[in-house]
Order: C-alpha cells, then sequence, then structure tokens
C-alpha cells in the first residue's frame, strides 16, 4: 500500500477493531513508530519512552520495533541506516567498522545491515565483499531470496488461506486437529497460539529479507 492507503486504512481499522498499537515518542516526544497513525487521527495514543533520549536510541528503536512487524521498503531501511552510519561516523567510528558497530547496537545480522548500508560507510574490502555476495546470490536465486530451510506442502485440507476483495483482511484457517496441536503446543511454552502463528511468520519474513 502506499502512503495514502495506509492512513485511510489506519483510519477505518481505529474506528471498527479500536486503536489497538500505540505511537511510540522518545523522551523529547520525537516520533519513533506510528506516524501514519498519528496522520491518521492526531489523537492516537501515544506512550513516552523515557530512556530513549539520542538520535541513535530513536534509530535503533525504530528499526527494532519496525523490522519484523511489517514490510519496510528498502529504501527506509538505507535511510535509517544512512542516519545512524552519520552518528558513528562523527563520533570517529572507522570506516570499515561502522556496519560491525549498526549491527552490534541493533540486533540484526552483519549480513543485513551490509546490504542496506550506503557505499559511504564501507571500506574498500567491505563493498567488494558485499558485491561479491550478491552476485553469487542472484546466481543462485534469481530473485536474490535464499532460503536455507525446505518448505513442507501442507496435507489437504489442514490450512485454508482466503482472500476477499472487499475487505484488507486475509483469513488463515485451521484444521480443528491440526489448531489443537497448536494450542498444546503454546500452553507447554505458556504463551498463545496467535502469538505462535504470528512470531512464525515473522521469523520467515525477517529470513528472507536478510
Amino acid at each position: 500500500m502506499n502512503e495514502k492507503d495506509i492512513v485511510t486504512y489506519l483510519k477505518v481499522s481505529g474506528e471498527r477493531a479500536g486503536r489497538l498499537y500505540p505511537v511510540l515518542l522518545d523522551r523529547h516526544g520525537n516520533i519513533i513508530d506510528g506516524m501514519h497513525r498519528l496522520a491518521a487521527d492526531n489523537k492516537w495514543p501515544k506512550i513516552t519512552i523515557e530512556n530513549i533520549e539520542t538520535e541513535e536510541q530513536r534509530l535503533i528503536a525504530r528499526i527494532t520495533s519496525n523490522i519484523c512487524r511489517r514490510h519496510i521498503p528498502a529504501k527506509e531501511k538505507k535511510e535509517m541506516l544512512d542516519r545512524l552510519g552519520e552518528i558513528y561516523q562523527k563520533e570517529g567510528v572507522e570506516q570499515g567498522k561502522i556496519a560491525y558497530k549498526i549491527a552490534e547496537k541493533t540486533g540484526m545480522s552483519y549480513r543485513w545491515v551490509m546490504k542496506y548500508l550506503p557505499e559511504k560507510f564501507k571500506d574498500s574490502a567491505q563493498s567488494e565483499r558485499a558485491a561479491s555476495a550478491a552476485r553469487h546470490a542472484a546466481k543462485e536465486d534469481p530473485e536474490r531470496r535464499v532460503v536455507s530451510f525446505k518448505l513442507e506442502e501442507p496435507p489437504q485440507g489442514v490450512v485454508a488461506v482466503k482472500a476477499y476483495g472487499n475487505t484488507n483482511f486475509v483469513k488463515v484457517m485451521l484444521e480443528k486437529r491440526f489448531y489443537k496441536k497448536l494450542e498444546e503446543t503454546a500452553e507447554r511454552l505458556k504463551t498463545t497460539p496467535d502469538k505462535l502463528i504470528y512470531n512464525a511468520i515473522c521469523l520467515i519474513i525477517k529470513n528472507l529479507n536478510r
């Protein structure tokens, strides 16, 4: 969805389902996450995270709160890493160590950081390694999405996914027997089936986008 569609959707969903996720602000009132929600309704509930004080902390929190939860365009990822890179560059972090610093601070993999970090923050050796890895990945997979595990085909009737043209939601249906196993697993892990499903989807998306 484009920016306008996102805001429109949030207005509608906020009225129908409620304003489920608050806007996150740093100690000074700067937005960490939720600019679209505020555009949809400037009275959207807000939470101030008092320990987020600096621009570095705000950017790290923004990356942490967004990467798994929603799809982020490559341009937005590059912009966030560009701003973090500038901060570390001004602090005197060496050219070839900025990617390691960002990976350490954000918890993201070095490979992911190198994929979206602007070239100006990499040394020549890093740039060549990144280019070589990209060429290798593209050769193995034209779509440059490498999956290191085999996905199993679901048995007939166990899982069904239905999309409807008159709504922004997609319905996922599970066979009761299969859902019962999911419930038992969730109970053993002291969590809920919806959290298991959500985190499984996020894990796959995160690995495919590294």
